[in-house]
């Protein structure tokens, strides 16, 4: 579960960074610097971040445990034919985008 990661980062790390005494992290950017509520930490391991950290462990297992069942799904979903734009719109199934959107989308 150590390496479970969500949009390219480590969820088990991401938590414990949020929870650890030091969270200062380089300013990248025009990105305004951290709050001082940043300082704000519990003097010690508080019994919420235990029950905390096992419900995380809990839920990544269990999608961890889904994967198979995902992939297959995916497999599957592609292995039909693609559905076009225009079917949908057709069905109304979509709604007309205004004209400046069209000029935006196609460019």
């Amino acid at each position: 579960m150590w390496a479970y990661e969500v949009s390219g980062k480590q969820v088990v790390w991401q938590w414990f960074s949020y929870r650890k005494r030091d969270r200062s992290r380089p300013i990248i950017g025009d990105r305004r610097p951290p709050s001082d509520l940043e300082k704000i930490i519990p003097e010690s391991w508080p019994d919420t971040y235990t029950d905390d950290l096992l419900d995380l462990l809990h839920v990544l297992g269990r999608l961890v445990a889904r994967e198979p069942d995902q992939a297959d799904l995916l497999k599957r979903i592609m292995a039909e034919e693609m559905i076009h734009e225009a079917e949908l719109r057709e069905a109304g199934a979509l709604r007309e985008r205004p004209a400046d959107e069209d000029a935006s989308a196609q460019a």
